[in-house]
This record gives C-alpha cells, sequence and structure tokens, in this order.
C-alpha cells in the first residue's frame, strides 16, 4: 500500500527537522502551561527544565566551536603529513637510497 505524503505536510517535517531545538523549547512551554493549570509544580519543573537546558547550551557552545576549529585544524595537519609522508615514501621507492644524517665530527682531546 502506497501512501502520498502532501507536500505542505512534507514540507513542515523538514521545516520542523531542522528546528528540533525550538520544537522541544515550544513544547516545553506547552506542557508548562497546561501543567501550570493542571498542576503548578509541574509547570515550574517544565520551565526550570528549559531554562536550565538554555543556559547549558548557551554557556557550551563557544566551548564546542572552539573544539570543532581545533578539530578542523588537526584534520588538515594529519592530511598535509600523510601528503608528504606519500612524497617520501615515493621518492625513496624511485631514487632506491635512503638519506641519512651526516653525524658531526667531534676531534679528540689533546692532552
Amino acid at each position: 500500500m502506497r501512501v502520498r505524503i502532501p507536500k505542505s505536510v512534507d514540507k513542515a517535517w523538514d521545516w520542523a527537522e531542522r528546528r528540533g531545538k525550538v520544537l522541544g523549547a515550544v513544547l516545553l512551554l506547552l506542557v508548562a502551561g497546561v501543567g501550570a493549570l493542571w498542576l503548578p509544580a509541574l509547570g515550574a519543573l517544565a520551565v526550570g527544565i528549559l531554562v536550565g537546558a538554555l543556559v547549558a547550551l548557551w554557556r557550551t557552545r563557544r566551548t564546542v566551536a572552539s573544539l570543532r576549529a581545533d578539530n578542523d585544524q588537526l584534520l588538515r595537519e594529519n592530511g598535509a603529513m600523510r601528503h608528504a609522508l606519500a612524497a617520501l615514501e615515493h621518492g625513496v621507492r624511485r631514487q632506491g637510497s635512503v638519506e641519512t644524517q651526516v653525524l658531526p665530527f667531534i676531534p679528540a682531546e689533546e692532552d
């Protein structure tokens, strides 16, 4: 059985998926409103949860952005190192020899 979803419903669903946090806050406010009429403690609990979640998101936003930037930078450095390693491996195979480090000459002490 095939069911066609109307375009307006599909657009509304896509909008809701993109704005999940906003819809969660609105739903919590609705629960708080109904709860305040039925049981005031439930409404206060819902508002407290909403305020706590918003404060937590606000405080962690800068940290998350900083960590994402660090992650991006590390990925770029990793890619550059992999590229350099691949270039070195390719050069070593082609030349058939490996460069060695020149050791400094230390003269013997004369007494």
